[in-house]
């Protein structure tokens, strides 16, 4: 099911349109606005329709007052009528453009969302434990060892209770965040490979990045997966040449 916050702008945003609109954005609120409108195909597709409300808006406001005007000049010349467009008509039109916003917005975000999990299956695959698990195990903690074997077995719940038994093992979590990806809990895992990013000195924070950016893509965070998969192409890692693909396919410059 589609999120509603991802059919809509969420009020931030709106707020952030309305005041591009006017000119009212400080310095670095516009360099990121016109960032996000450069980088973000949903965003950019938003705030063009909410332009095209907003000069509906205006639209109408002018018509209301030159309906004023027609009543001011028909109540001074009762025999000379003007012909105008009935007021309940004006609200018809602006709903139906209001729905046609929502709906439009609404198929642009399953488009693209279903493009991205598409992405994400075909550069998803379930990683091995098998060589890890002889490469280490005379230093593996024995929740560990245990993990990776219910991992293999894909009984990824067990696998994950017994990695939280030794938290402090960046295996352990690695193997954990793999485990929720395969069980669709995204967030949660980007958690566990974060915790792996941040410790800054271990063999696994190519994959932790490189699962990261595949976590934000199927989630919908575009921006976010964009900038991890930047990120991983910059750099010599085992990841830049799938990176550089994916980021041609999601048709980053």
């Amino acid at each position: 099911m589609i999120q509603l916050t991802k059919i809509y702008p969420i009020m931030k945003d709106l707020e952030k349109f309305e005041k591009y609109i006017k000119g009212e954005l400080e310095e670095g609120d516009l360099w990121e606005f016109r960032k996000s409108l450069e980088e973000d195909t949903i965003f950019a597709k938003q705030f063009e329709l909410y332009k095209a409300i907003h000069q509906e808006t205006q639209t109408n406001k002018k018509q209301l007052f030159m309906e004023s005007l027609n009543s001011i000049h028909e109540a001074q010349n009762p025999a000379k009528k003007v012909r105008q467009l009935p007021l309940r008509r004006i609200y018809a039109v602006a709903a139906s453009l209001i729905i046609l916003v929502a709906a439009g917005i609404g198929l642009l975000t399953m488009q693209t969302q279903n493009s991205n999990i598409k992405l994400y299956d075909a550069y998803f695959q379930t990683e091995s434990a098998a060589f890890n698990v002889r490469s280490a195990s005379h230093s593996m903690e024995q929740p560990v060892m245990d993990g990776m074997q219910l991992y293999e077995l894909h009984n990824y719940d067990a696998a994950i209770e017994m990695f939280n038994k030794a938290p402090n093992n960046l295996m352990g979590r690695l193997y954990s965040g793999l485990s929720l990806m395969e069980l669709g809990e995204y967030d949660d895992a980007i958690e566990k490979f974060n915790v792996i990013v941040k410790h800054n000195d271990n063999l696994f924070i190519d994959q932790a990045e490189w699962y990261i950016s595949l976590c934000y893509l199927r989630t919908g965070e575009r921006r976010k997966a964009i900038e991890n998969f930047k990120r991983i192409a910059a750099d010599n890692g085992v990841y830049r040449t799938k990176s550089l693909k994916i980021l041609n396919e999601l048709k980053v410059e």
